[in-house]
């Protein structure tokens, strides 16, 4: 495991999520409830940076081409509308490992 300080922990959880650049990497993470969440932060279909959330579904869409992605697993579960056929089985989204550190906000790369 190599774990990579990120973020301050108080400020996550005000902002509830935000994309952050960890080495060369964007992780998408967020604090909904207390609990944290971390997955990649770019969309599979076109690179944009992920960052629409919705708290209740536990979900993530992808502004540029609206693909949905699922917070927890990072399975798509809806595909970009410009690409309605694209196999979302195997577009979905790298989890991470997160936690916080004292105060810090540290992801598993």
């Amino acid at each position: 495991m190599v774990w990579k300080r990120t973020i301050s922990a108080k400020i996550l959880e005000k902002v509830k999520s935000a994309p952050v650049k960890v080495e060369d990497k964007v992780i998408f993470m967020a604090n909904i409830n207390g609990t944290l969440y971390a997955i990649d932060g770019a969309c599979t279909h076109a690179r944009c940076i992920i960052h629409i959330l919705d708290e209740q579904n536990l979900t993530v869409r992808c502004p540029c081409h609206q693909a949905l992605f699922d917070l927890k697993t990072g399975k798509m579960l809806e595909p970009p509308f410009v690409a309605p056929d694209a196999p979302k089985e195997k577009l979905g989204l790298k989890t991470y490992q997160i936690r916080d550190n004292n105060g810090w906000i540290e992801v598993d790369v």
